[in-house]
């Protein structure tokens, strides 16, 4: 029960914090699927090895919120640590058991043994989550560290909220793009060429 000099930011508290911890999951969750999927890279330049860079570049960015959330103490926070580490859990034992017949004739960015890598990261995710949910105890913050926590909670909720939408609003540059100073842009398969500004 929180105080009541503490109440009427209840109402701000406990949502932004459970929503900010909610986007995080689903960023994890994006990521893992993307990076345990096997997507058929034969062809692909690299082997298709740059995606898998982004995605776990993504994933570790994701990860990293979450441990801010952690240490910050948001609620919800060590909840969303054992989702980290359920969710490899489920999507990887699902692409173990689904994983495609045909693995000797074609190249898949992942591997069954990679895929056991990353369940075995989500087991020590979630372990770690359940010995830290029985270790740290959730006190009824002050003040001025509920106001701490609301802002923590309220830019990680912007910034990764943020990112993605902006990144979804950028334009793709067309085949054969140059710029105004003859500098080529992009990867030219035709002949036509298209300038940017």
């Amino acid at each position: 029960m929180l105080p009541r000099a503490l109440s009427p930011w209840s109402w701000l508290y406990y949502p932004l914090s459970w929503l900010a911890v909610l986007v995080l999951i689903s960023h994890v969750v994006v990521f893992n699927w993307f990076l345990l999927k096997p997507t058929d890279v034969g062809g692909t330049f690299m082997g298709g090895g740059m995606a898998t860079q982004s995605y776990l570049m993504g994933w570790v960015v994701a990860t990293l919120g979450l441990i801010i959330a952690v240490l910050c103490r948001l609620p919800g926070s060590i909840t969303g640590w054992i989702g980290s580490g359920l969710v490899p859990l489920c999507i990887g034992l699902w692409w173990q058991l689904h994983y495609p017949n045909d693995a000797e004739q074609v190249i898949y960015s992942s591997s069954p043994h990679i895929i056991a890598v990353y369940m075995l990261i989500g087991a020590v995710l979630m372990g770690s989550g359940l010995y830290a949910r029985s270790r740290i105890k959730m006190r009824t913050p002050s003040r001025l560290k509920m106001f701490g926590q609301i802002f923590v909670a309220a830019a990680l909720t912007a910034i990764y909220v943020g990112a993605p939408v902006a990144i979804s609003k950028q334009r793709a540059l067309p085949d054969c793009a140059f710029n105004k100073a003859g500098q080529q842009l992009t990867v030219c398969i035709g002949d036509e060429r298209v300038i940017v500004d």
